[in-house]
């Protein structure tokens, strides 16, 4: 073999793995924020011009500034974009353009062109207009567009520019946008670019309005910098050879930059990030050396306006999905599959042949309009060589012959990347997290991604035929279905569940099935929709079949049904978080709004509306109570409590409970036979109370003001309220005694928590989020076992946490969310994420969700700040909700019942109920933990493995809890102690057990 061809043919390998991958720059670096919107008929007219340098001998560019000045030896019209490069050469390209957008849009564009018959020059060498390698400054050609639209001006007096919505620069030389191995220098060529009106004005400032024009007031707002050829003479062993790349794939790209789509490369690093699949990415551009690039993505096709994709909402199906070349109106080519109200799938097929008739171009050799059809990728016509092209390629009657094979392609969208990024043009940069992703059906997703091999050779995963989804597909890691536990798993950017399985995809064809199936064995998605009235929302709950949500700005509130859709709006119904019951048959939603206690009542077919002032201002949500019949409680400025039934609410007198004077009640607690309440001073010169309850118990918090107040029972039945403070401090009252205090170490106030019954132990749990983690601790403030939960991804939770058995073992599960919208459900007993789980809302709730059960089982709903609200089935069985919304039922009675005795420990003082954590201690305290079953008295005693005495701490403990003494090691030396824990109870019990500790310095 010829030295000459051997390296040649390296070359040509290469591209596929570097040179095709890789877009050196951004053709779209600032794009516009809403794509240009075209409909059936709209004629997009571009309006060339040929542009020369001055002459150079720069060894940093091709050729010396002038057209056709790139190539050292005569090739004639053997090779592809052959000279001479003048009008008709450039009309050819154009036509080519033409072509592919009015087929790949459906019709829908029509393209006309213009270039003008006289090259120019400007005034300085190629050099001068380049930005330097890698840098983000395009002045240099926005200067060059500058003077190149002046001399056009010029030079055509009278010309009509106003008839032109694009206007293009073809200059002499080559782009500076591949890398090839045994190119000498073309660090100075031009990038070829799309300066949009938007980067324009970036370049000279928001008081741009474009580059004048003397004919009429018009001004130029655009510029597109293409290069004569994307061939150039490469230096090889034995001598030089001429790498033939056409610039067709660089022209229909640069319009779609102009029709707004954004680059889909990683535009940080110039690697591609979907390949052969879409436009918008160099490998795409460069397909089959450049002749012709693919059709368009699902996405970009929609994002375009060109398609509309057929929407599901969760379900099971069984799908038919046409090629697009192949379907028939009604459009059957794209489908969307929402994941969340962000994140998506859209799914299409491709065929590279729908047509069965090979792959046909028509191409332009020295003004004659040939044909050649291949029938299949054979040597000199793969989509790295096409060595058997000439000439001017104008169309192919199949441009997804340029994809890399043929079946089902899966794309994950996500709409947050996308918003967030794409002003800065970098919706593909992280790899892991794209917002225009292929999901790649072979398993390893590496579009992109760089490999060594054993000889030293980099190469770049590409995209091939194994990831199409496909009967048959041959790839290891293939199972012909697509879900949370496949390669690749069918998950949100974040990891969360995505509850979507594909599966059953039917052999290859031009008409495909598959059958797609939402949620798994635990959690099903029962809808999604977006609310129709957006504002601040501040409060959600479920009034039997109905669910209302409310706005901060005038106190409304909406019943919707599970669609969305608005039942009844209540104006200035409640500034605070309603309550709801049903009674014979009604449904009652009940407001309060500055003096007013409001009430809806429906039947599902009559409605009424009463209201009723009430004595003073009410500062507290209304609280529902039942006695024998109902009963609406509500707290005021004035330090009472105002009983009302709803029945008589306009005519009846209500009943009254004084607290005191001088205080602002903001919040009830309730069961049937005890109130209570906490609540803040008007002023601090009158006696404060933070705590008070109708059996005249009261608890003064001095300095720290109580926020929220939950109620349960202890195992012997006593009512015990557990309040949290400003100061992150919780307090347990039991009468007027506090029984217990702790701190809850967190960066931020913590303003609410939930009780639930996390081990069945007969003792309710105290559960919170700080951060990043989710704490649960007993009424003694010991951490549970298995407790703190920290996020794997370390991001904050930032919903209120709710409590409920979902899983039908009794034991309560924790669901909270985080900042990104992942919703995780936590096993009460294990403190592991609930199989399933998480799963995504798609961003941050905007308060409080809510349980509730349908149709038998424990539900989740949730609001999202994109007005989206959703909701999951989430166990099989109707289960037990204890904590589930924001004041812990839809009565507000921020009460739960008492915990299950299931697993009571009777035993004194277990052993297995002994120990210390962290053990090691490496530094500052270690918490020696133990369990009584009775009230008793504690002494433990530390020593040295010598035998000698170390510490001594002494405790009161709790019966029936587990309870800690803490044990500072700040001057303990390291090595491994003996601690002795010694227990008296009330009734004269006392044993004893021997922990080790090891300190660590």
């Amino acid at each position: 073999m010829p030295e000459i061809f051997r390296s040649t043919l390296l070359i040509f390998l290469c591209l596929g793995s570097l040179s095709a991958q890789t877009f050196i720059g951004k053709l779209n670096p600032f794009p516009s924020p809403e794509p240009v919107k075209t409909t059936a008929g709209d004629t997009l007219k571009i309006l060339a011009v040929m542009v020369n340098f001055q002459q150079d001998r720069d060894g940093t560019t091709f050729g010396n500034g002038k057209f056709g000045s790139i190539y050292t030896k005569a090739y004639g019209d053997t090779i592809l974009d052959p000279l001479p490069h003048d009008k008709a050469y450039f009309e050819s390209h154009l036509e080519f353009v033409k072509n592919y957008f009015e087929k790949v849009s459906g019709g829908i564009v029509t393209v006309n062109y213009t270039v003008l018959p006289d090259t120019f020059s400007v005034s300085q060498t190629m050099r001068n207009y380049t930005p330097g390698n890698n840098s983000d400054d395009f002045t240099p050609l926005a200067e060059f567009s500058r003077e190149v639209w002046q001399k056009a001006d010029a030079l055509n007096p009278g010309f009509n520019f106003s008839d032109y919505g694009i206007f293009l620069i073809f200059h002499a030389g080559v782009g500076r946008d591949i890398s090839l191995p045994g190119s000498i220098g073309n660090e100075k060529d031009l990038p070829s670019v799309y300066l949009s009106f938007k980067a324009l004005q970036n370049i000279f400032g928001s008081d741009f309005t474009g580059f004048p024009v003397s004919n009429g007031s018009f001004n130029i707002k655009n510029s597109m910098i293409v290069p004569e050829t994307e061939s150039r003479e490469l230096e090889v062993i034995g001598g030089s050879v001429l790498f033939e790349i056409s610039i067709n794939g660089l022209l229909a790209a640069s319009v779609g930059s102009y029709l707004g789509l954004p680059d889909l490369f990683d535009t940080k690093t110039g690697l591609s990030a979907i390949g052969r699949f879409g436009l918008m990415d160099g490998q795409a551009i460069f397909a089959y050396n450049g002749i012709f690039p693919p059709e368009p993505s699902a996405w970009e096709k929609i994002y375009l306006g060109w398609r509309v994709p057929t929407e599901i909402n969760p379900g099971n199906y069984s799908v038919n999905l046409t090629t697009g070349l192949a379907s028939v109106p009604p459009d059957t080519s794209i489908l969307k599959v929402p994941i969340n109200s962000t994140e998506y799938y859209l799914v299409e097929n491709r065929e590279r042949d729908a047509i069965h008739d090979g792959s046909k171009i028509t191409y332009v050799v020295n003004g004659n309009t040939l044909t050649k059809t291949f029938y299949s990728d054979t040597t000199g016509y793969y989509s790295y060589d096409v060595s058997s092209v000439n000439g001017v390629v104008t169309n192919a009657d199949e441009f997804d012959w340029a994809v890399p094979g043929n079946g089902i392609v899966i794309w994950h969208i996500d709409q947050n990347i996308i918003d967030a990024k794409i002003d800065a043009n970098q919706i593909n940069t992280d790899k892991n997290a794209r917002g225009v992703d292929v999901e790649e059906a072979d398993g390893i997703q590496d579009i992109g991604v760089q490999f060594t091999t054993l000889l030293g050779d980099v190469v770049i995963g590409e995209g091939s035929a194994d990831d199409f989804w496909y009967k048959g597909n041959p790839s290891h890691f293939y199972q012909n279905r697509f879900s949370k536990d496949t390669k690749p798993p069918a998950v949100t950017n974040s990891g969360a569940n995505s509850l979507i399985t594909m599966y059953d995809f039917s052999g290859i064809s031009n008409k495909m099935n598959f059958k797609i199936k939402y949620g798994d064995s635990t959690i099903t998605p029962i809808f999604s929709t977006a609310l129709p009235v957006t504002g601040t929302r501040f409060h959600l709950t479920r009034i039997q079949k109905y669910f209302s949500y409310g706005l901060l700005a005038d106190s409304s509130f909406y019943l919707i049904d599970n669609r969305g859709m608005i039942i009844f709006p209540l104006t200035r119904l409640s500034n605070k978080q309603p309550a709801c019951f049903t009674s014979a048959n009604n449904q009652y939603l009940v407001g309060v709004d500055g003096k007013r206690l409001n009430e809806f009542v429906t039947n599902g077919i009559d409605t009424s509306y009463n209201s009723v002032q009430v004595n003073g201002v009410i500062t507290s949500p209304p609280v529902i109570r039942y006695t024998v019949n109902p009963q609406i409680l509500t707290g005021t400025s004035g330090g009472k409590i105002y009983i009302y039934k709803p029945d008589s609410l306009s005519s009846a007198v209500p009943d009254s409970l004084i607290l005191g004077p001088g205080i602002s009640i903001t919040q009830i607690a309730a069961d049937s036979d005890y109130i209570a309440a906490i609540t803040s001073p008007i002023n601090r010169a009158v006696e404060y109370r933070g705590f008070a309850d109708n059996q005249g118990n009261s608890v003064n918090f001095k300095d720290e003001i109580p926020v929220k107040l939950e109620l349960t029972k202890d195992r012997s039945g006593n009512y015990v309220a557990v309040v949290l403070t400003d100061e992150n401090n919780f307090y347990v009252i039991s009468g007027d005694k506090i029984i217990s205090k702790w701190p809850a170490t967190a960066s931020s106030a913590i303003n609410s928590f939930a009780v639930g019954d996390l081990k069945r132990d007969g003792e309710n749990y105290i559960v919170y989020n700080t951060s990043n983690t989710i704490e649960a601790r007993n009424l003694n403030g010991a951490l549970a076992d298995n407790f703190p939960f920290k996020d794997p991804d370390n991001k904050n939770f930032t919903s209120n946490i709710l409590t409920a058995d979902f899983e039908g073992d009794n034991n309560s599960e924790i669901i909270a969310s985080t900042e990104d919208g992942r919703i995780f459900a936590l096993d009460g007993g294990t403190g592991k994420p609930v199989y399933g789980f998480p799963v995504s809302a798609g961003s941050s709730l905007l308060t409080t969700p809510i349980l509730f059960v349908d149709s038998s089982k424990i539900s989740y709903g949730s609001l999202n700040e994109q007005m989206n609200f959703s909701a999951w089935h989430i166990g099989l069985t109707e289960g037990n909700i204890f904590w589930g919304e924001e004041s812990g039922n839809p009565g507000n009675t921020g009460f739960v019942k008492p915990a299950s005795s299931q697993n009571k420990i009777t035993s004194f003082l277990p052993g297995n109920r002994a120990y210390n954590y962290p053990n090691p201690v490496y530094e500052g305290k270690t918490y020696i933990r133990y369990y009584v079953s009775e009230n008793a008295r504690i002494n433990i005693k530390i020593f040295d493995l010598a035998g000698d005495f170390v510490a001594e701490l002494n405790a009161d403990a709790r019966g029936g809890l587990d309870n800690e003494t803490v044990w500072n090691v700040g001057n303990i030396q390291s090595g491994v102690y003996l601690a002795r824990i010694g227990a008296t109870g009330v009734s004269g019990k006392s044993e004893s057990q021997i922990i080790k500790i090891a300190v660590v310095k």
